[in-house]
């Protein structure tokens, strides 16, 4: 009798211990939501505050069509923005990345998809990241804005 008592204690104990484990991972889902949506928006703050940088940088060295910085030679706009450009005249939203966010990852999270499009005076740079986050680069007449997006899972 006393081998079934222990054995019904211990079985117990293990229910219980599964269900406060259970209710602990889904208090951690809203937590680890928040986590990503915080990253996402550091990220985009990353970016802005790179754009920047190299917007002031243009304008101390006198607003030049080439800054050398941070080991990279970049073409600038007339309005001051690293251009995404190659030379050929094709976006390449992958070097737009490496200036203005060389880490890539948001958090944990490895970028998945890298998107361009030129649309007239325009061009947009989409990023997709595994976790559901997007971050879009929008140009238009040489004004910049940054998006972000989480999926809603």
């Amino acid at each position: 009798m006393v081998e079934n008592q222990s054995r019904a204690t211990l079985i117990l104990a293990g229910v219980v211990g599964v269900i406060v484990l259970a209710v602990f991972i889904q208090k951690l889902k809203p937590i680890e939501q928040e986590a990503q949506a915080t990253g996402v928006k550091l990220a985009k703050v990353w970016m802005q505050d790179s754009v920047q940088r190299y917007h002031q940088a243009w304008l101390v060295h006198g607003e030049p069509k080439l800054l050398l910085m941070d080991g990279f030679e970049l073409n600038m706009t007339e309005g001051g923005l690293v251009s995404p450009f190659k030379s050929s005249g094709a976006l390449d939203c992958d070097y737009w990345l490496a200036v203005h966010y060389p880490q890539r990852k948001i958090m944990a999270s490895e970028l998945l998809e890298i998107r361009g499009a030129i649309k007239s005076n325009s061009y947009t740079c989409d990023y997709t990241y595994e976790n559901g986050q997007r971050v879009v680069v929008i140009s238009n007449a040489n004004r910049l804005k940054i998006d972000v997006e989480m999926s809603a899972e």
